[in-house]
């Protein structure tokens, strides 16, 4: 009996995150060029007026998600993420993780019982493609999959013949 209830608890969990991979839905950015696949449950709440980028709110959870683009000063990534991340201390965002390259950034931060994940990655022309998602600290752990997944799956839209982009670790935040 043992082992028919182990088979079935084994059975439905396999299911249910084959259910939940199927209602991700990817947003594509026309303007910059990159695509990001956006988690179950995130309805989009507003666009950015100069088309910069757009808005997503998870009612279940609170959590918010910021996707843009971004025109880079004189080409360099690596300084506009770092500009971003100075403007998360100003904000009063203890950085507790960043790792910047050439090709792509991730950076987390703490304030209070909030936490946020920033992804970003070079793309052509002289661009970036970014996504915040903040949520609260409590739920750490229940994100730690989506993010690795959003991460993963920022990518440049055909045509831009970017260097590959590695999988950056998530980093739980102190």
């Amino acid at each position: 009996m043992r082992r028919i209830l182990t088979a079935f608890v084994l059975l439905l969990s396999a299911a249910f995150p084959a259910a939940a991979d199927n209602d991700w839905h990817a947003y594509t950015d026309p303007r910059f060029g990159y695509i990001l696949d956006i988690p179950p449950g995130f309805e989009l709440q507003g666009e950015a007026d100069n088309g910069d980028g757009v808005s997503f709110h998870a009612n279940d959870n609170g959590a918010t998600l910021a996707v843009f683009g971004s025109e880079l000063v004189d080409g360099d990534f690596e300084i506009d993420v770092n500009d971003r991340m100075a403007s998360e201390r100003e904000d009063q965002w203890r950085i507790s993780y960043s790792r910047v390259t050439a090709a792509w950034a991730s950076f987390s931060g703490v304030r209070g019982e909030e936490v946020f994940y920033t992804r970003a990655i070079a793309l052509c022309d002289g661009s970036a493609a970014y996504f915040r998602l903040q949520y609260r600290k409590s739920r750490l752990t229940s994100f730690d999959g989506v993010i690795s997944r959003m991460a993963e799956a920022l990518r440049p839209s055909e045509g831009c013949q970017q260097t590959p982009v590695a999988a950056a670790p998530v980093a739980a935040p102190n």
